[in-house]
């Protein structure tokens, strides 16, 4: 038999109110007053990861972009033409030279030194965005992204940051501009 007890009506009779009024002081947090604002430094490093180039189409740029990424050594993992999103990444390797010849030198007199926290390879990742430009009619707007992963020899994640190094983006904007170039004047 499969028989329930009824629940006396009097137990629901304080629970429902006190759940709500638990519920809804959960609710009634404050937020602080500069919770949604960026920090100026985003603006700072948004110009930085950003350039305007002049174009005949965003396929123009698109194309460009792969070749040039592709000369960088990047594989390009994912390209979606019609958002003008392109993603690429490259491996490499994340030890200094001067980080291997201590660890092994730490190694050869003490045998203390773990190895296995040395950093091993890093995974670089760029993604590019470009859209037309609002301001002029044949120019186009492009913002790069670079992060990296930096691993040790045992697999472990030592490092996971953005990458904000002016030099980085200016090297990168500087060679798809000559690769735009070039792309413009074969298609002439």
């Amino acid at each position: 038999m499969n028989a329930q007890a009824p629940i006396p009506s009097q137990f629901g009779a304080w629970w429902l109110p006190l759940f709500a009024t638990g519920l809804l002081s959960g609710c009634a947090a404050t937020i602080p007053k500069d919770a949604l604002r960026l920090p100026e430094s985003t603006l700072d490093i948004r110009s930085i990861q950003t350039r305007t180039f002049a174009a005949p189409s965003e396929t123009a740029i698109l194309a460009a972009t792969i070749a040039t990424l592709q000369d960088m050594e990047y594989n390009i993992e994912r390209i979606e033409k019609p958002l003008g999103v392109i993603t690429a990444f490259k491996v490499s390797d994340a030890d200094s030279a001067s980080e291997k010849t201590g660890l092994f030198i730490l190694a050869l007199l003490c045998g203390c030194a773990d190895m296995s926290s040395a950093k091993d390879a890093q995974h670089i990742t760029l993604t590019m965005v470009v859209v037309p430009s609002l301001a002029q009619s044949g120019e186009y707007v492009t913002r790069i992204t670079i992060q990296r992963v930096i691993f040790d020899k045992a697999g472990r994640i030592k490092v996971l940051e953005r990458i904000d190094d002016a030099e980085t983006y200016q090297q990168i904007f500087e060679n798809l501009s000559k690769a735009i170039f070039i792309q413009v004047s074969q298609n002439d």
